[in-house]
């Protein structure tokens, strides 16, 4: 699968398979917010690990779009679930993935 890295430094507050998510990083980039990454097939983190911006956090799960298009769209596709929340409460991304370099 393809490489997921950390958005942000934070701390990993779970790591680990979650329900039918596959496996799952939260991440609590400050206090009050956390960042949930699923659909991971592996994962390279910890619970209590620090990444910075931009470390590895772990593979997608499944497989990647087929170049050649032969694959008769059987195989399973890399997805990835992403969720910031604020207070327990689920927040817009777009905030935090803004490019402001205006």
């Amino acid at each position: 699968g393809s490489l997921v890295s950390s958005p942000v430094a934070a701390t990993v507050r779970y790591s680990g398979p979650l329900l039918d998510f596959g496996n799952v990083i939260v991440l609590e980039p400050e206090a009050g917010y956390l960042l949930i990454i699923a659909g991971l097939g592996t994962v390279f983190t910890r619970t209590g690990d620090i990444p910075g911006e931009g470390d590895p956090l772990g593979l997608i799960a499944g497989d990647p779009l087929p170049t050649s298009g032969i694959d008769g769209g059987q195989s399973r596709r890399e997805t990835l679930y992403l969720e910031i929340r604020q207070n327990q409460q689920p927040v817009d991304p777009v905030d935090w993935f803004a490019n402001d370099k205006d």
